[in-house]
C-alpha cells in the first residue's frame, strides 16, 4: 500500500462542496468524483480520500490537497503519480466535470493532508461598480457583471468606500476569538473558535480581465485576501460581508472592533454574507521535510503560492 499527495484545482459551482453527503448525488461532491475517477485505476482496495481542506457549496479552490492509499492489482508494483494524474483527468473530461489534477506524489505513510498542513489562503473576489452605475440596488448589481464572471465573484455597488474595508481587513490580524464570524459554534464545543490570521489585505486585482468583454467596463475587480493555519465554519464569507457592511456604510468600525473584542453569536451585527462563488480557496502550505520525494522533483511536488495565485485568472 502507498499513500499519495494530489493537488487539485475545481470550479465548485455545480458541486454540492468537497465532502460525501448522505443523500447527495455521487456526482454532486468532489470527494465522491475523485473517488469514482480512483476505481479506474483498478486498485485492489476501494480508495478512501481524506482532503486537507473542505470547502463549501458553490466554493472553488485553485489548490486543495489529499491523500489516499492504493494497494497495486499486481503485487511489488506501485502506481507513477503520472499516471494517476493522467488517469484521473481523462475521467473528469470525459465526464464533464470541472476539476484538474494539477500535481501528484509519493508520500510518507504517516503524511497527513489535513494535519500536516502548516497553513491556508483564500482569495474572496469582489467587482465593485465604477461611479457611473451609483444609486444601483445590490440586488440589481449583477446585471452589469461580465458573463464570465457570473458565480467568480460578488458584485458589489460604486459607493463601496475601499479605504474603509482596508481598515477592517487590517483589524482581522492577529490572534482572535472569531466566535461572532462563524457557523454552528454551539454544536462542537470541543473547536476553539481562536485562530491566528497571519495575513489579511484588500487590494485592487492585477488581473482586471481575461477577455474583451465590454461589460467589464462597468466595474473593477478586487480581492480580499487572507492566510491562516485553519478557519472556522463560514468564517472568510462572514469576514467579507462584514468588511463590505462597512465599506458601504452599513457599519461601524466601532461595530466591528466590537464583534472582535466581545465574541459570540448574539454579538453578529447581521450583514449579509456573500455568495459562495466569489470565494477560492487558494493555497494549502506543507513542509518540505514532510514529503517522500520518488517520482518528481521537490520543486514539483511543493507549489509556490506565487505558481497558484498566477493561474487564478485561467481557472
Amino acid at each position: 500500500m502507498v499513500r499519495y499527495l494530489l493537488r487539485l484545482g475545481y470550479i465548485g459551482t455545480k458541486y454540492s462542496g468537497t465532502q460525501k453527503q448522505i443523500n447527495v448525488a455521487e456526482s454532486k461532491t468532489i470527494q465522491n468524483v475523485i473517488e469514482m475517477a480512483l476505481l479506474k485505476l483498478r486498485s485492489q482496495n476501494v480508495p478512501i480520500t481524506c482532503f486537507a481542506s473542505r470547502t463549501d457549496k458553490g466554493v472553488h479552490a485553485l489548490m486543495n490537497a489529499l491523500h489516499v492509499d492504493l494497494d497495486h492489482k499486481i503485487p511489488d508494483e506501485i502506481y507513477q503519480p503520472h499516471h494517476i494524474k493522467r488517469v484521473l483527468n481523462t475521467y473528469f473530461t470525459e465526464n464533464n466535470h470541472e476539476i484538474v489534477v494539477t500535481n501528484a506524489c509519493v508520500v510518507p505513510d504517516e503524511f497527513h493532508a489535513r494535519f500536516h498542513a502548516k497553513w491556508r489562503s483564500y482569495y474572496y473576489r469582489i467587482a465593485v461598480l465604477k461611479p457611473g452605475f451609483s444609486n444601483v440596488p445590490l440586488k440589481h448589481c449583477q446585471d452589469h457583471l461580465p458573463i464570465c464572471e457570473v458565480n467568480r465573484c460578488y458584485v458589489v455597488p460604486s459607493e463601496l468606500n475601499t479605504s474603509i474595508v482596508k481598515n477592517v481587513t487590517d483589524m482581522y490580524c492577529g490572534e482572535h476569538d472569531f466566535s461572532t464570524f462563524t457557523k454552528y459554534m454551539g454544536r462542537t464545543p470541543w473547536k476553539s473558535p481562536i485562530r491566528f490570521v497571519e495575513e489579511c489585505r484588500f487590494y485592487e486585482s492585477s488581473y482586471p480581465n481575461f477577455i474583451d468583454d465590454p461589460q467589464y467596463s462597468n466595474i473593477s475587480l478586487w480581492e480580499f485576501y487572507i492566510k491562516s493555519q485553519s478557519f472556522l465554519y463560514h468564517q472568510v464569507r462572514k469576514l467579507v460581508g462584514t468588511a463590505i457592511a462597512a465599506g458601504l456604510g452599513r457599519l461601524k468600525l466601532h461595530d466591528v472592533k466590537h464583534m472582535l473584542e466581545v465574541p459570540g453569536a448574539e454579538n453578529w451585527i447581521k450583514s449579509k454574507m456573500p455568495s459562495p462563488g466569489g470565494l477560492y480557496l487558494a493555497h494549502i502550505h506543507y513542509d518540505k521535510k514532510d514529503f517522500l520525494m520518488n517520482d518528481v522533483s521537490p520543486h514539483d511536488s511543493i507549489d509556490t503560492e506565487e505558481t497558484m495565485s498566477s493561474q487564478m485568472r485561467h481557472i
